[in-house]
């Protein structure tokens, strides 16, 4: 079976689990990998438009990045107050008045400043930095300069792929094994057919291929559901696959 045989065997042929369930290791893995990718672009895809639409780096650090420079130990800058409790966060900067670390007091997260101190905090350590320790003089074009060079691009793309790697790799190896030993649970207890582990590793790849989708779906068009319904979706699917594998053992031979 092709990449889209499988996909399509997996979300409503449910007689085709014995199947898939005997389809050698390394087509199961290039299943995987497929769907992964796919459904990641797909899923990153308005992330990516948005970034394209703000007119990328550039257009990120002219919007949030204010005008300011700090030259001889003084920072100047225009006033910035974000005060947000519901998400415990707050962003004072008034270099013009006198900011302590009791203005953020009771907050998450903080960032407070005035012309000669910062202060950043995050509820289990803060810290204070003091501009007259600076001796170079640094300005918003300066940091802009550097945020939008080539090397700083490739190096925030380079992070941004390997810790996306790295997750991907991990989440996904998590939930499947956590999806075959429920599998494994559901045949002690009740479809009791003679199967063996690592069948029920593919078996979780395969039921998890439409529970995947709909939460992808259901996430573009601006929704959301407890994922609670999407273990709930690929264990019904390993159930299934379960009951047809166990009625057609013995017989089914894999398509190569």
């Amino acid at each position: 079976m092709n990449f889209f045989k499988q996909m399509t065997a997996a979300i409503y042929k449910f007689e085709s689990y014995p199947t898939l369930m005997m389809n050698k290791a390394s087509r199961v893995i290039g299943y995987l990998i497929i769907f992964t990718i796919l459904t990641t672009v797909i899923s990153l895809a308005p992330l990516g438009i948005k970034y394209v639409q703000l007119g990328g780096m550039k257009g990120l650090t002219d919007k949030y990045i204010p005008e300011f420079s700090l030259a001889d130990g003084k920072l100047t800058c225009e006033k910035i107050d974000v005060d947000n409790k519901d998400t415990g966060l707050r962003v004072l900067i008034d270099t013009a008045g006198d900011v302590n670390e009791n203005t953020a007091s009771g907050y998450t997260f903080y960032i407070v400043a005035d012309s000669g101190d910062l202060y950043v905090g995050n509820g289990v350590q803060k810290q204070s930095f003091h501009f007259a320790d600076i001796k170079d003089s640094i300005t918003s074009t300066d940091v802009k300069n550097i945020l939008n060079s080539g090397g700083f691009k490739v190096m925030i793309f380079s992070i941004f792929i390997i810790s996306l790697i790295i997750s991907l790799l991990i989440g996904t190896a998590i939930n499947i094994l956590v999806l075959a030993l429920i599998a494994n649970l559901i045949n002690m207890i009740f479809t009791k057919a003679q199967v063996k582990f690592g069948q029920l590793m593919t078996l979780a790849v395969y039921a998890r291929t439409f529970p995947n989708i709909l939460a992808l779906v259901v996430g573009l068009v601006g929704f959301s559901y407890s994922g609670i319904i999407t273990w709930g979706i690929a264990i019904t699917y390993m159930y299934i696959g379960l009951k047809n594998y166990k009625k057609g053992s013995g017989i089914i031979i894999a398509e190569l």
